[in-house]
């Protein structure tokens, strides 16, 4: 009994430390290519260039390299498509919640790579609806820019002098963010995909 007390005694006061999480707070910005998905073959989508920004915290286990991380971004991105002789371009801003795991590793001194991947939310400051008319059936629709999404982030990048990370996203929704109005006419159904360029500095 008192070998296992010392040994717990150990424990709590070399181990335990190591193992406290690192509480960074940093700011992140980026470049955005957006290039929505459709279930319409008809719709034929370009990149569409945005950019996000925002504070970013990150909570990290020193000793086994894992953590977390959380951000609020502002992130102006848009939907650019053509589709008959309609060519859309709208630009759109949203507020991103990403919450990611992390995972660190080091390669040389002052200088590593880490792994992300996890869910966001995602809430529409701007952008408005959209109507298309398909010619062959002298039909339009009406179609809404939902104000709420969410799905998943996948990411990697590497880590320099401790404070800067520069890293690749990308945001795979899991939600409709377009859909039609008038589901008789034609069923239109849409989903961002976008590539991210991001470089983050933690104080």
């Amino acid at each position: 009994m008192k070998r296992l007390s010392i040994i717990l005694v150990v424990f709590s006061f070399v181990l335990l430390p190591s193992l406290r999480a690192d509480i960074r707070l940093g700011v992140k910005a980026g470049v955005n290519l957006a290039n929505p998905s459709f279930n319409l073959n008809s719709i034929q989508t370009s990149n569409f260039t945005g950019y996000q920004a925002g504070p970013i915290l990150e909570f990290a286990l020193p000793v086994i390299g894992l953590g977390m991380d959380v951000a609020v971004l502002y992130s102006q991105q848009g939907l650019k498509f053509q589709f008959n002789d309609l060519n859309f371009n709208e630009r759109q801003s949203a507020l991103d919640v990403p919450v990611n795991l992390k995972y660190k590793f080091e390669l040389l001194k002052d200088f590593g790579a880490y792994l992300t991947a996890g869910p966001y939310i995602s809430f529409k400051l701007s952008g408005n609806s959209f109507s298309l008319t398909d010619i062959t059936e002298n039909i339009q629709n009406d179609f809404k820019n939902e104000s709420f999404g969410a799905g998943i982030n996948l990411g990697a990048g590497f880590e320099l002098l401790k404070h800067w990370q520069v890293g690749a996203n990308y945001r795979i929704s899991l939600t409709n963010d377009y859909k039609s109005l008038n589901t008789e006419s034609f069923d239109l159904k849409g989903k961002d995909r976008i590539w991210s360029i991001t470089a983050a500095y933690f104080f």
